[in-house]
């Protein structure tokens, strides 16, 4: 099995299966394989599979593990529980985004906790460089986590119809991890390429159908979910995101928890993330202006698919709040073409409750 340093570990399985490539967060990944239509059906009705190099992995363990991340991230650590997950951020004193994450507490080690930490794969550096910075002799170990990924995504991802191995029956090193943010029921598969690699070619041959990143776009919009360097930077604070679910209003303190808590409190942020719905426009609108009743320059098209599961075009987009606050329609124009827009706030809600 060759890799380069922007390959994956299962880039040779799906050249096999005759899979166009795209570039993303500094990976080759799977674009499509059979066909868009297809893909999306088996991700939406059967079981469909997906490359997850789009993501990488810290692993932290140690006896001072969870009252580092405490004061560290956004989330309230007190409430994961070994087997579980939780929605989180990382954070500046400003509030700005340095990534998104998910935590999956792993079974102790020895008595300590371990815990994965998953956050975009162009976003490991800067994780791994904040915990150095952050740590002062706490009882911590971490290291970046090297090894594959494979997404089953749909309904038979949590079926016995494909026979979908335990983690145990694979090998010591592998492990199942449910994640809420592919837009579908998604379990994924993490260890050692050789083990992954052999699971998809036997889940493929099991009727399982290889999809890419066209259909793994469709289904987190469809989801709700927006996307780390496509929808929010650094540039963006937690709040004007929507992205509630991952903070904590009750805790302690953690960087950015100010900033977080002020818009909580006294208002809105000076611009949101939107979902957008274009209606029947058809044209790809990702990048276009976001106009105003009167015409006047109000955000910007973030994201967009056309959605399969609501026969119409959605997307994010950033607008300003004194255009979410007046009455008047919005408008994206493309080229000649003024498309009426729709949209709607996320509708997330922060953890109030004190672990």
């Amino acid at each position: 099995m060759t890799m380069t340093s922007n390959t994956t570990p299962l880039h040779e399985l799906y050249q096999t299966w005759g899979a166009d490539f795209l570039e993303v967060a500094g990976r080759q990944l799977p674009l499509r394989v059979s066909g868009a239509g297809q893909e999306y059906q088996a991700a939406r009705e059967s079981l469909a599979l997906a490359d997850g190099g789009d993501r990488g992995l810290v692993q932290m363990r140690g006896a001072d593990l969870i009252d580092f991340l405490q004061r560290t991230l956004s989330s309230d650590l007190s409430k994961l529980a070994p087997g579980g997950g939780q929605w989180s951020a990382l954070l500046d004193g400003k509030g700005h985004w340095i990534t998104d994450l998910l935590l999956f507490r792993l079974p102790d080690e020895d008595g300590e906790p371990a815990l994965l930490l998953d956050c975009p794969q162009d976003r490991v550096g800067a994780l791994l460089q904040r915990v150095d910075m952050l740590h002062f002799g706490e009882r911590i170990k971490w290291q970046a986590w090297e090894g594959a990924r494979l997404l089953t995504l749909g309904p038979g991802s949590q079926a016995t119809e494909f026979g979908i191995e335990s983690a145990a029956e694979l090998g010591e090193d592998c492990l199942w991890i449910s994640r809420p943010d592919r837009g579908v029921l998604c379990r994924e598969l993490v260890g050692p390429p050789a083990t992954v690699c052999r699971e998809a070619e036997r889940l493929q041959a099991e009727g399982a159908v290889p999809t890419g990143w066209v259909v793994l776009d469709i289904l987190r919009v469809e989801g709700g979910n927006p996307r780390w360097g496509t929808d929010f930077d650094g540039d963006s604070i937690l709040p004007e995101t929507g992205e509630w679910q991952r903070a904590s209003l009750a805790k302690g303190c953690y960087a950015g928890q100010e900033v977080v808590a002020k818009v909580d409190t006294y208002g809105e942020a000076p611009r949101q993330l939107c979902l957008l719905d274009f209606g029947s426009h058809e044209q790809p609108l990702r990048g276009a202006a976001i106009h105003d009743a009167e015409d006047q320059p109000v955000g910007v098209v973030t994201s967009w698919v056309w959605s399969p599961l609501r026969d119409r075009a959605i997307g994010f987009g950033i607008i300003k709040r004194r255009a979410l606050r007046s009455e008047g329609a919005l408008q994206t124009i493309s080229g000649e073409e003024r498309v009426m827009t729709s949209w709607t706030r996320p509708d997330k809600e922060p953890d109030r409750e004190r672990g």
